[in-house]
């Protein structure tokens, strides 16, 4: 017995070890939770069994549930404040005046999130360096104040706005 996955130009068959399986089984759902001080709480999708976890410096994790034993592939966000996703060019100026252009991914009341378009660029930011951002589509989205680089994750770069 197999299971096809695919477009149609590359499909995959995956053969079962055990007849009862579905190709639903073998495709793991994936949620978001927010974390608040290495706390989260879970509630199962399928079944809405809720249970308490305690996750310090952790990114992701499957969990199993204890009440219908489905599988979530959970992401954690620890972040305080909530992001918006958000989409539009960006003129990033560093503070020896070079201008680069970046794709604006998210943005909320504390920071910001971006993408380098070209890796030449990425090498002009560094972790701790202090930016300018302004978006000429849009001059009110972004604050008028200075942004201290607080993470580079390959071409995905965060920002919070320096106080």
């Amino acid at each position: 017995m197999f299971c096809l996955f695919g477009s149609g130009q590359q499909d995959v068959a995956i053969p079962y070890k055990h007849w009862f399986l579905r190709c639903e089984d073998l495709i793991m759902k994936t949620k978001e939770y927010r974390v608040y001080d290495n706390r989260l709480v879970f509630r199962c999708p399928q079944c809405g069994k809720r249970r308490n976890y305690n996750f310090p410096r952790v990114r992701s994790k499957t969990i199993k549930c204890e009440g219908c034993g489905e599988k979530t592939k959970c992401l954690f966000n620890r972040r305080p404040q909530l992001r918006e996703p958000q989409s539009g060019y960006l003129t990033l100026k560093t503070k020896d005046g070079k201008e680069i252009v970046v794709m604006l991914r998210d943005i909320s009341s504390g920071g910001i999130g971006f993408e380098v378009t070209k890796g030449k660029d990425l090498r002009s930011i560094k972790m701790g360096q202090e930016i300018s951002l302004t978006a000429n589509w849009n001059p009110r989205l972004i604050p008028k104040s200075r942004f201290k680089v607080r993470n580079i994750y390959g071409f995905r770069v965060g920002a919070m706005i320096k106080r």
